[in-house]
This record gives structure tokens, C-alpha cells and sequence, in this order.
């Protein structure tokens, strides 16, 4: 069976130019929020948005320069409730600005054994799911895979 016989077809996604207050309202009322891919005009996957990209909107530096001066604390305390965020930020931040530009995704063609390698490979428990061009065509969790297995030993 192949990624695409099982990957969820009905994806909520975003634009690079999403606000960062339009996707908090499009995530109104969930009580976990997943990994959202980010397309561009075209559909084509370009980036993905993870819990941890809202999380580092308080950091009050570039998380990338951490890696590379010696001079700020590394161990930042991430205490959201200390941080101040003017209101404006919700609609200038957009997501080309907060999301992750190094992401993996699954070929909808792949197996769903080798989907299931690469989720556990990378710590995942979703992964947006892209045609041979690359446009997105869905996600897979570890869950449908993990529900597809039981499935077939004849669990339920």
C-alpha cells in the first residue's frame, strides 16, 4: 500500500503570506495543533509550521544567532508571560517570517512501511505528503499508520 492510498486528503494549510493572527484563529478552539505545511500560489510545499516556530516568536532574538555568538545566553528562558509582543505583530508576522524552510516530507508514492521509517527516523508524528512536483497532496501521522496496521490483523 502506497502513502497515498492512506494519507489524510482534507489538509488544513497556510500561505507564505498567512498572518501569524490568521493562522491562531484558523487553529481557534483545537485543543493540539499539528504541523501545518505552507504553500506557495501554486500549491508547491515550501515550508512547515510546528508548535515550536510559534514558541521561538518570543524569543527576543533570531534563534539562528545563538548558534553562532558567543555573547547571548543560549539557555534563554522562554517565559511567554514575561515577553512583551506588541498587538501589531499578529498582523505582520506572516509565515514566510516563522516557518521552517528545512522540512521533510513523504512522496505520496512512497510505502507505508517506508513512511512509517521515516516518521519514526525523524521523531515525527506527522509529515505533509507531496506529488513527484512537490505540491502538497495531503498528510500522514503515525496514527493512520498505526490504526491501517491494526486494521489489517483484523483488530477492528
Amino acid at each position: 500500500m502506497q502513502v497515498k492510498d492512506l494519507m489524510n486528503k482534507d489538509v488544513i494549510y497556510v500561505g507564505v503570506y498567512t498572518t501569524l493572527k490568521e493562522l491562531l484563529i484558523k487553529f481557534d478552539g483545537f485543543h493540539t495543533f499539528p504541523v501545518v505545511p505552507v504553500v506557495d500560489e501554486d500549491m508547491k510545499l515550501v515550508g512547515t509550521v510546528r508548535l515550536q516556530n510559534l514558541i521561538d516568536v518570543f524569543l527576543p532574538y533570531d534563534k539562528e544567532l545563538l548558534k553562532i555568538s558567543p555573547f547571548v545566553d543560549e539557555f534563554w528562558d522562554e517565559n511567554i508571560f514575561k515577553v512583551q509582543i506588541e498587538p501589531e505583530f499578529g498582523i505582520l508576522a506572516v509565515m514566510q517570517d516563522i516557518m521552517e524552510k528545512d522540512f521533510i516530507a513523504i512522496e505520496e508514492e512512497e510505502s507505508i512501511e517506508k513512511a512509517y521509517e521515516k516518521l519514526r527516523s525523524f521523531q515525527k508524528k506527522l509529515m505533509p505528503v507531496v506529488d513527484k512536483e512537490g505540491h502538497l497532496s495531503g498528510i500522514i501521522g503515525l496514527f493512520d499508520i498505526v490504526r491501517y496496521v491494526f486494521k489489517e490483523k483484523g483488530l477492528y
